[in-house]
Parts: C-alpha cells; sequence; structure tokens
C-alpha cells in the first residue's frame, strides 16, 4: 500500500536520499542534470499510508525546447530498494503525466529506459529531430505529447537540438544563487 501525493518541503532530505540510492552520489554529473536547476516545477512522492515515509520520488522540471517551446523534463524517478517493482514508479509517472496534462503542459521529454517509458506514450526523441549533447546513452532521450499536434508544431526543416541555454547565476542579498533562465534551443 501507498498514497501519492505533492511533494513537500520537509521531504528534501529524503528525496535526495532515494534519488542517491537510485542512481548513486555521481549522478549529479550526468548530462541531464544540467537541465536541473533550482526547484522543480511538479514534484510527487509514494508515500506509505501510515507513517507518510516517502518510498518512491518523482519530479518534473521545465525546460524550453527551441526559443518558445515550454516542455517538462520528468526525472529523477526513484524508488527505496526493498518497494522496487511493486508498481510505486508506475503509478507516479501516470499520475504525474496526468497532473502535467491537466496543468496545461504540452511536451514532454526523459532520459531514461525505452521500455519503461514506451507504455506512456513515450517515442524516440531522435525521430522528431531532438538530441542532447554530452553523454547519454543512445535512445534513451525520449518525447510524449501531453496535447494533440505539440510535436507537429516544432520546425521539421530544422533538427532540434536539447542543448542547455547558459544560466545566468548571481547572488542575492545573503550571497544565495539565484538562476534567471534555463532553455533547451534549437542548434
Amino acid at each position: 500500500m501507498f498514497q501519492i501525493r505533492s511533494e513537500l518541503p520537509s521531504d528534501g532530505a529524503a528525496i535526495e536520499s532515494l534519488n542517491d540510492m537510485g542512481f548513486g552520489p555521481d549522478r549529479r554529473g550526468r548530462t541531464v542534470y544540467r537541465l536541473r536547476l533550482g526547484a522543480p516545477t511538479l514534484g510527487f512522492i509514494a508515500a506509505d499510508p501510515e507513517s507518510d515515509q516517502p518510498l518512491a520520488t518523482l519530479r518534473f522540471w521545465p525546460v524550453m525546447v527551441g526559443l518558445d517551446r515550454p516542455a517538462l523534463l520528468l526525472g529523477p524517478l526513484a524508488v527505496t530498494p526493498e518497494r522496487r517493482g511493486q508498481g510505486l514508479g508506475r503509478a507516479l509517472v501516470g499520475h504525474g503525466l496526468s497532473v502535467a496534462r491537466d496543468r496545461g503542459w504540452r511536451l514532454c521529454l526523459v532520459s531514461g529506459d525505452p521500455s519503461y517509458y514506451r507504455p506512456y506514450g513515450f517515442e524516440p526523441a531522435a525521430a522528431r529531430g531532438l538530441a542532447m549533447p554530452g553523454p547519454i546513452t543512445a535512445g534513451h532521450l525520449q518525447v510524449k505529447e501531453l496535447a494533440g499536434g505539440a510535436l507537429d508544431s516544432l520546425p521539421r526543416e530544422a533538427i532540434l537540438r536539447v542543448l542547455p541555454w547558459r544560466c545566468h547565476r548571481g547572488g542575492d542579498a545573503d550571497g544565495d544563487a539565484v538562476v534567471t533562465h534555463r532553455r533547451l534551443r534549437v542548434g
């Protein structure tokens, strides 16, 4: 048994622990992590219904495809080792995509195992001309329409590349880092 809820600020340490267990402490060096700056747009927890202990986590990050195509980047998705294979991850992905669609998002990208994400309607991004630079396992970048025609509106004549824009990082009055924008652009 588990319940799905939105993540809370108090879940931060548990989320980091789940992600470290799922992907290792070197996960931040992966290409996709360069696009996960600031706070996620959507975050969900599969929690124990009695203790509210997080058992799995899923986040979605805002990105841009081209100069004007807002999209979500799904991930990371992590499940505590003793609960893997029990449907928590599948339930979080289904729930998260439904909420994203209901909130008006039109496109979603993911870097992950195609066999896991294909049942949700993800397709190879390369077939749509989308690519991500840097080390990424071939075929792992995938895209899904959350609204009909969202992929059709992408320019067909240009090969799109999913690249991080330079992020302007400045400091606020307390010296904390502030990220002012993040985009994926046409290459």
